[in-house]
């Protein structure tokens, strides 16, 4: 059974039998190194893999959230206590997005964790963070270290503090309680609590987008820019209510304090096991990647369509042990982009998450506050592969980001592709 462990930097003494220590400072810290986003989206035993949230607690003060898995630390014997403990420091720089070279606030803290029992447990805790101007847009740049095991993750998040719908004002929590979900999606039915910073607002307005959104299309074809799309239907809640809510049905549902302006904060249902694959509709809908509109069509249609799925990759292997390598990369790939890359629509649908599946593991990853790059391959070998993906600013989404295609990437694209449908498992290098 899995224990949450709650780092409250403000009751300390309240857990102090899970915590031997706990520093908090607001004061700047500065990193040995300079962040390296390489292998921000594997899963790596080497590198703790922390999740974030952000949330507007008043008009001066934003809260960061944080929250790691114990398996992901290193626990050692301390030198006071000889007991397991994982030694963590959390810091952050916030800046404006309009004045980067400025650093608005920064602070860190310092956390120890005895686990004497090597239980399997989720660890969270929070920063609070100065923001000196309410109508403004700022990012966060976050350093995350395991002490004991020399290892960092940075991080880059989108903080909005400018009007009544800013993304985070808004955060999903678990029913009854303040906890942060880390994420923009619920299961079909399953309750959850949506706080809204501003006590003051006795409503929240709920619009609910029933449509399917098409998957990426590949990296060289021309995108339109899409025509705005109607909700289903709407209504209101209270604030009150808001402890206890309830979707049900899949789709999109975007929340607002003022339903006469934009913005807001989306909350995605998708196929049940989200971000999991567990479905036949969630093994079937990422093979449009791969698959030519007949075959897809042919997959769609089948009286069983996990069987017709489970055939289409044993005509690709050739066998079953080589079938179960390629289902375990390919879907591998596609949990992964669920997990990191879903916005307003699923992660693998996502220009990054489409890129991702196809191509694996990008080698390099490097970003502003505005842009994302991935590269493939190295500068001497002649055939390094780019892929910059913009934030789109203004989406209700925290992580939206949009490619930049280019006729270019269609050699790629096919050679990647032909390789999947040779039985093998594509990384580009």
């Amino acid at each position: 059974m899995k224990k949450y462990l709650l780092f409250a930097f403000l009751l300390v003494t309240a857990f102090s039998a899970f915590i031997s220590a706990c520093y908090t400072t607001r004061v700047p810290y500065n990193p040995a190194t300079k962040p390296d986003y390489t292998g921000a989206y594997t899963p790596d035993k080497q590198k703790p893999l922390p999740f974030y949230t952000i949330e507007n607690i008043n008009d001066s003060v934003s809260r960061l959230h944080f929250q790691v898995k114990s398996v992901d630390l290193l626990y050692k014997r301390s030198n006071i206590t000889n007991k397991l403990t994982a030694q963590i420091l959390v810091s952050y720089t916030l800046k404006k997005i309009e004045d980067v070279r400025t650093i608005a606030d920064s602070g860190h803290t310092v956390l120890n964790d005895i686990n004497e029992n090597a239980e399997i447990r989720t660890l969270a805790g929070y920063i609070d963070m100065d923001v000196p101007l309410q109508n403004e847009k700022y990012y966060v740049e976050v350093t995350f270290r395991d002490l004991n095991k020399m290892a960092v993750n940075y991080e880059l998040l989108s903080l909005e503090h400018k009007t009544v719908n800013a993304r985070n004002n808004f955060m999903l929590c678990t029913p009854r309680s303040h906890s942060p979900l880390f994420r923009n999606f619920v299961g079909n039915g399953e309750p959850f609590k949506l706080h809204y910073y501003n006590t003051g607002k006795p409503f929240l307005y709920v619009k609910y987008y029933k449509g399917n959104p098409d998957p990426a299309k590949p990296p060289y074809a021309n995108t339109m820019t899409p025509l705005p799309v109607m909700h289903d239907s709407s209504w209101r809640i209270s604030v009150r209510e808001a402890d206890s809510i309830v979707f049900k049905g899949k789709g999109q549902y975007v929340i607002t304090a003022d339903s006469t302006q934009s913005g807001g904060f989306s909350i995605g249902i998708y196929n049940d096991g989200f971000p999991e694959v567990t479905t036949a509709s969630a093994l079937l809908e990422p093979l449009r990647y791969i698959t030519t509109r007949k075959e897809y069509t042919t997959l769609e249609t089948s009286r069983n369509v996990k069987a017709a799925v489970d055939s289409f990759w044993l005509s690709l292997g050739g066998n079953a042990d080589r079938a179960r390598e390629l289902i375990s990369a390919y879907y591998g790939r596609v949990e992964i982009a669920n997990m990191h890359f879903t916005s307003s629509k699923e992660g693998w649908k996502t220009d990054r998450g489409m890129v991702y599946i196809i191509y694996g593991e990008p080698q390099n990853v490097y970003r502003s506050w505005k842009t994302e790059t991935w590269v493939y391959g190295q500068d001497q070998s002649g055939n390094m592969l780019n892929f910059v993906f913009d934030r789109e600013m203004e989406s209700v989404a925290d992580n939206d980001f949009k490619l930049e295609r280019n006729p270019a990437y269609n050699v790629s694209w096919i050679t990647a592709v032909d390789y999947w449908k040779q039985g093998q498992v594509y990384r580009a290098k």
